[in-house]
């Protein structure tokens, strides 16, 4: 096993190998200036980043016999290389000890170096500020959980489905939230109990919207189905077709036979019914729509007082909520 000095030797050796390997520079000097120096002084001029290995380092052609300290030789090396690439004198002062220290010394304070950085490191993670949903989120949350709920391809109302179909449009669009945030379920979990909150909030909501467009006494007196759908669509972005108007019909059907607490749980079965029934073909799934429409119609208001929306076609964003819910699957 050689000894530190052999081994030092053997560095300084490479060192001059590295160098010497270098393409001659031209015999014309090119010198770089920094912005806004004079350009008399040559003090203010940067040479290249390389030094000549023949100003440290003994020439190979040097007489036999002449010996060479290969220690000092580094030393050297090291204080012409510091003061080149402008450090300061108590800096150049340690980049010379550290080049005269055994190899065993050098290794122990890289080391030790190390162990520093990553002591700063982590005191500079763990002074970061706990993270926290932000107005921003917060907003696209809210909007999503309304776009999620009315939307035509969502097959269940409560639960966990909805709330994914809106997780994963989050994880998808990003919005502000830090990288990673997935992977730390403290942090993630705020985010999943903000977008549960959301879609409750347009779930009470939409109940209430569907209990005050049936007030007691005559059906005709009641909100018809194009202007309940404007109530649902109100200070959004989202454009009311006929294809909300009878999911809407829908829901107000189910509203009618089970206004209590468990309405959504009706609502969510008779989807599911739905979707059974019709061998989940979409064709005849949309037809059961269109007769629950056509139904509401007649129960409630009065039909010459309006006309449904038929050329109406859907949104952008809307689209995009819609489409990213087909992806995920009915039952995600």
């Amino acid at each position: 096993m050689p000894t530190a000095e052999e081994l030092a030797a053997y560095e300084a050796k490479l060192a001059a190998a590295m160098l010497a390997s270098s393409p001659e520079r031209p015999t014309v000097s090119h010198k770089r200036k920094r912005p806004g120096t004079n350009p008399d002084n040559s003090e203010d001029e940067e040479d290249d980043d390389e030094l000549p290995a023949s100003s440290i380092f003994p020439s190979s052609d040097a007489p036999t016999g002449e010996s060479s300290d290969p220690n000092g030789n580094m030393v050297a090396f090291a204080k012409q290389y510091a003061t080149h690439k402008r450090l300061k004198p108590s800096q150049v002062g340690e980049v010379e000890a550290f080049a005269a220290d055994p190899l065993a010394m050098r290794q122990v304070k890289l080391f030790t170096l190390v162990l520093g950085v990553n002591s700063k490191l982590d005191g500079i993670v763990s002074a970061q500020p706990a993270f926290k949903v932000s107005p921003a989120l917060e907003k696209n949350l809210r909007q999503l959980a309304h776009g999620v709920t009315i939307s035509s391809k969502l097959s269940s109302y409560k639960g966990e489905l909805a709330k994914k179909h809106l997780l994963n449009i989050v994880r998808k669009s990003r919005f502000d939230l830090p990288p990673g945030i997935e992977n730390i379920p403290s942090d993630w979990g705020l985010v999943k109990s903000r977008a549960e909150y959301h879609l409750t909030q347009a779930r009470a909501t939409f109940k209430k919207f569907l209990k005050a467009s049936m007030p007691r006494g005559d059906p005709k007196s009641h909100t018809n189905i194009f202007a309940l759908g404007q109530r649902f669509v109100k200070d959004t972005e989202t454009v009311l077709t006929v294809e909300l108007c009878a999911r809407i019909a829908l829901m107000r059907q189910q509203y009618k036979l089970f206004p209590g607490d468990d309405f959504w749980d009706k609502l969510d079965q008779r989807l599911a019914w739905i979707r059974k029934t019709a061998g989940y073909d979409e064709n005849k799934i949309s037809k059961a729509f269109k007769l629950a429409l056509a139904d509401d119609r007649a129960d409630h208001g009065i039909t010459s007082d309006y006309t449904l929306p038929e050329d109406a076609v859907i949104d952008a964003w809307q689209a995009s909520v819609d489409t990213s819910i087909d992806t995920d699957g009915p039952d995600a």
